[in-house]
């Protein structure tokens, strides 16, 4: 066991979720820090980490662009193993978002801090901009004007995570909110607790991995991830994420695909950064020519937020725009999110048109998909697009654990 003789401590935890204060009495374990895996060991102590696609060089006592692996000595660390904001909440899996994976399920949703980005539009900056302490039971702020503020975190093993899912009754797990692949410890840990009780795991992440990463996810079984393909252009992804290249990205979407791992897209498009036509053109050929056209893609309006690089907000009218080049170029499930559209949360018969699911929000207005999951106008098979049971009675209820 990782945990043997660690100690049970009593806390008194504080966090805001939508501006509500909680309070709860936890009792965790103190797990410390956690050994990494996939580093090298290089000379004069350094290490070469290859859990993202950044692969940092790190100096002893220096942590990596994500801020929650460490060298100490020699040897690379997380400092986030079951370091979580919260113990978790029930969120409907369309605010994942999503839609093709097991409709009107229940996702028990996990964050940590941290990220391999430092994206300046970053709508959960105060998670994914925090340092975790050494002992990963806090988590701190080195940007300007939050200097001093910080947050205490929960610390779970695996067992106790796998005990709150069970409980919860919900059909999947969402590694979520901050970036999950910097988590790779946790995650190779409890995505197999899962599978015991057939407990769909699911990534909502900016796919910023390492081939060598990627594959140890698969071969856990993740079943399903929500990627964020924020740009087709390297120049977007150094100037506003600050990392040198998209490349990654669309290899971990094919890696995964090609690993018969659900994957869905989503494309925040910000104005005069990544909206032009022919930037959504560009996103909309490569997922046909690389991910096929039954992968669901999700276009989302964009609010000023963080350090801001457009103080615009997403119009209607490019999202519009961008919904109408995605079936143009042939794909069967665009969406459009953060905005009301008539179509854009819909889900029509790629065959006939015929609604299959009619959306307000996260909730369903409508259902009409027969028991052997076909379209009930044409008889089209959506076996392979829509995956899993579809849950026809959804009672979401926000929860928070």
């Amino acid at each position: 066991m990782h945990f043997k003789g660690a100690r049970i401590i009593k806390i008194h935890v504080y966090y805001i979720f939508n501006d509500i204060i909680f309070k709860q009495i936890l009792n965790y374990v103190d797990i410390m820090k956690f050994k990494a895996r996939l580093f090298d060991k290089l000379d004069n102590k350094k290490v070469k980490c290859h859990v993202c696609a950044n692969e940092c060089t790190i100096l002893p006592d220096k942590v990596g662009i994500c801020r929650t692996r460490k060298n100490f000595d020699g040897e690379l660390f997380t400092l986030i193993y079951g370091s979580m904001i919260s113990t978790g909440s029930l969120d409907p899996i369309e605010k994942k978002p999503l839609y093709n994976y097991w409709p009107g399920a229940t996702a028990y949703s996990i964050a940590s801090i941290g990220c391999s980005f430092k994206c300046q539009n970053c709508q959960n900056w105060s998670i994914s901009q925090a340092n975790p302490t050494d002992n990963g039971k806090n988590g701190f702020y080195d940007l300007q004007g939050y200097e001093g503020r910080g947050m205490s975190l929960v610390e779970m093993t695996p067992e106790q995570l796998e005990k709150r899912v069970v409980k919860s009754g919900a059909k999947t797990l969402a590694y979520t909110y901050n970036e999950p692949l910097i988590w790779h410890e946790w995650i190779i840990d409890t995505v197999p607790l899962m599978k015991k009780h057939d407990i769909k795991t699911i990534l909502v992440t900016n796919g910023y991995s390492t081939p060598e990463a990627t594959k140890e996810l698969i071969d856990i079984g993740i079943d399903a991830a929500n990627i964020d393909i924020k740009a087709m252009s390297d120049e977007f992804y150094k100037k506003i994420c600050g990392v040198t290249s998209v490349q990654p990205v669309l290899d971990t979407a094919k890696q995964f695909k090609s690993n018969r791992v659900h994957i869905e897209i989503t494309n925040l498009i910000i104005p005069d950064l990544n909206d032009s036509k022919e930037d959504i053109q560009k996103l909309c050929d490569w997922i046909v020519d690389n991910l096929g056209k039954n992968t669901p893609v999700h276009f989302s309006a964009y609010h000023p937020d963080f350090k801001m690089p457009s103080m615009k907000r997403t119009p209607y009218e490019t999202l519009n725009i961008a919904y109408n080049i995605a079936k143009e170029v042939g794909l069967y499930f665009p969406y459009v999110g953060n905005i009301s559209h008539e179509k854009g949360s819909n889900t029509y018969c790629p065959n006939c048109n015929h609604l299959l699911f009619g959306r307000r929000g996260y909730t369903f207005k409508k259902i009409d998909v027969t028991d052997d999951n076909k379209c009930p106008n044409c008889s089209y098979e959506l076996d392979n697009d829509i995956i899993g049971e579809i849950n026809k009675y959804p009672s979401h209820k926000f929860s928070f654990f």
